[in-house]
């Protein structure tokens, strides 16, 4: 089995002193490298932070992954876009008309804005680019601003783009029915932006890799069936999912986490890409921190020694995530990495 490596995910504070005293604690907890949520606030108001965030995370011997947190509201994060705000002509349309802050992932604007974002992060001298669970509108899993209507009108995307792309490549407009030429429309899109990003970011001193959501969870607006085709993609060095089993909804740990953690062991190996497991450190009920511990056991049960947690400390920086006990939950996860590390029994799990 390969060497354990153990990273977190860095959000909330960008005042150096205080984000100096966090990594740290984070060196000092055992990880080896920080992701990084590089927002577009970040890129347009905090550059000289970040730069100096990437800066202290390499002085401590760490290594930097930066993740494109909620940007253009298509990758995974709570951070809201100011692109969708400026862009409004970039919106994705629901089948019902109405416009949701989150940009189309067809739109030529929206690969501009990437490849900007993309520049500005390898400038700043991150390692490793963390492509965070690229989606279409995800209905009521995250809020993007649209008035609730009748279920099977809330997907994405009627823009004229994509009305546009849709009949030039099915030879008849598209349906205001989720039908499986829409799915395979929406898959091949989300196929190509990844294409895009990651052949621009290929070359230029960084590996990347992609996180799609889990399989088992979430409705059919964000599910991808097949992983095969991503963890295809030429440019991309690993694979991973973030099987968050207590969340949006919660569901069994079994089969859920062993399912994924095949899943993403299997696809992987059949493309000779490395493999990634995030870890849930956040949301727990009193009692249950133990259950990451078994995240971490099932994991490596399978072969995946690439563990991240999101987020650093239960996610202290936003209260709606909180678990029962930051304490317990931080500790419990640091104990269980240190004995993942030292190949010794996950006791907690």
């Amino acid at each position: 089995m390969s060497e354990v490596t153990a990273g977190v995910a860095y959000f909330g504070e960008r005042t150096l002193r205080h984000v100096q005293a966090d990594l740290e604690d984070i060196r000092a907890s055992g990880f080896d490298y920080v992701v990084h949520c590089f927002t577009e606030s970040d890129l347009l108001d905090n550059m000289e932070n970040m730069r100096q965030i990437f800066h202290m995370t390499h002085e401590l011997g760490m290594g930097v992954q930066v993740d494109p947190w909620g940007v253009a509201g298509v990758f995974g994060g709570e951070a809201f876009s100011k692109f969708v705000a400026m862009e409004m002509d970039t919106c994705q349309v629901l089948a019902d008309g109405s416009q949701v802050g989150i940009a189309c992932l067809w739109h030529p604007k929206l690969r501009a804005w990437l490849h900007r974002w993309i520049d500005a992060a390898i400038d700043l001298g991150t390692d490793v680019m963390f492509w965070d669970e690229p989606h279409w509108y995800p209905g009521d899993l995250w809020y993007y601003g649209a008035e609730r209507g009748p279920e099977a009108l809330r997907w994405s995307c009627r823009c004229a783009t994509c009305l546009e792309k849709f009949r030039d490549r099915f030879g008849h407009d598209m349906p205001t029915e989720l039908t499986d030429e829409v799915m395979d429309f929406r898959v091949s899109a989300i196929l190509d932006i990844m294409t895009d990003i990651t052949t621009y970011a290929a070359g230029r001193n960084v590996t990347q890799t992609v996180c799609l959501l889990p399989k088992g969870q979430f409705h059919k607006l964000v599910h991808l069936p097949n992983w095969e085709p991503f963890a295809n993609l030429e440019h991309i060095d690993r694979f991973g999912t973030d099987a968050y089993w207590a969340v949006n909804p919660p569901v069994p740990i079994d089969p859920f986490l062993p399912m994924n953690a095949a899943e993403v062991a299997g696809v992987a190996m059949a493309a000779g890409k490395q493999t990634q497991w995030w870890v849930q450190g956040y949301a727990f009920a009193e009692g249950l921190e133990w259950e990451a511990a078994k995240s971490i056991d099932i994991a490596l049960e399978h072969g995946i020694t690439d563990l991240p947690i999101w987020a650093y400390r239960g996610c202290e920086a936003m209260s709606r995530l909180w678990p029962a006990s930051i304490e317990t939950t931080w500790q419990t996860i640091v104990e269980a990495l240190r004995q993942a590390k030292q190949g010794e029994p996950i006791t907690a799990a």
